[in-house]
């Protein structure tokens, strides 16, 4: 064991890459697909955990070769159903070691619930730079493990629970256990149901299909947004005042400016004028002589 933990921390930088360069790969090549995926995410094996399997299994493996999920990348769907074509596309364009690949819900009874989860490993071609299509110098195993959410959510909480207690569960909390992975299963029943119901509803005759991003389309109605005169709809809903102000700003102002000039002209005349009046009233009359 002390040899084969050696020589993985010799080459750890090495998996790491090709984790890494694997996760991209998914990545990029399921975008291209008609898939809910939640998130691809990608793990190499640390030395604590491996040192852990190669004891658990009694000294099994010889070399690292034999160790097929020192590299690992996890993907996490929305629905229970499209794990399978996943799998299957993952199955299209890399070789499989099916050998070693295990599907979880496959192991259980018909009356057991529990952990489920599609394990594939991936036979790939490895050089001293990584990932290649040409000639290769080895082959790397990344297993591949795909769930829905509601499936990594419990195998995520039941690990975690179970690996604070290394003693073990008892049968009590493991029928718990049991219970639940049987509830999330059922759940995740009903929510490929509601999106099936959902895709099945006919759209409506006045559904308008948005713009996608950077389309024409998308540019022309900004640019229409930011017009003054963007359309004759949205200039009469500002009314016919602030439409003309809008378009005509200069003249606008100048008739503004000489109503108020009117209007004060107005106002004073009538003020000053009823002033004048009132002091002519009250001064003395004083009559020229015959």
């Amino acid at each position: 064991m002390t040899s084969l933990l050696a020589q993985y921390n010799n080459n750890l930088a090495s998996y790491e890459a090709i984790t890494g360069q694997f996760q991209s790969m998914l990545s990029l090549l399921l975008q291209s697909q008609a898939l809910h995926i939640h998130s691809i995410s990608g793990r190499t094996k640390d030395q604590l955990s491996l040192a852990n399997k190669i004891t658990r299994h009694n000294n099994k493996y010889h070399q690292l070769e034999d160790i097929t999920d020192l590299c690992g990348v996890r993907i996490i769907t929305y629905y229970e159903d499209e794990v399978n074509k996943i799998a299957a596309f993952i199955r299209k364009n890399f070789s499989i070691d099916e050998e070693n690949s295990v599907d979880k819900r496959k192991k259980l009874a018909p009356d057991q619930f529990g952990y489920t989860s599609l394990h594939l490993i991936v036979n790939l071609p490895v050089n001293a730079k990584g990932i290649c299509r040409g000639a290769y110098e080895k082959i790397c195993k990344v297993e591949v493990q795909i769930r829905s959410i509601l499936q990594h959510a419990w195998a995520e909480i039941e690990h975690d629970l179970e690996y604070k207690n290394p003693s073990g569960t008892s049968p009590q909390i493991r029928r718990r256990f049991s219970r639940l992975a049987s509830l999330l299963e059922l759940a995740d029943e009903e929510f490929r149901g509601i999106r099936e119901d959902i895709d099945a509803v006919p759209a409506t005759a006045s559904a308008k299909t948005l713009p996608t991003a950077g389309s024409p389309a998308v540019y022309q109605a900004a640019d229409a947004a930011a017009s003054p005169a963007a359309s004759p709809a949205i200039k009469n809903q500002a009314g016919p005042v602030t439409g003309f102000l809008k378009e005509f700003p200069n003249a606008g102002w100048a008739a503004f400016v000489t109503v108020l000039f009117f209007v004060l002209a107005f106002l004073a005349d009538w003020y000053f004028g009823t002033k004048i009046t009132h002091l002519a009233m009250a001064a003395p009359t004083q009559l020229p002589p015959v």
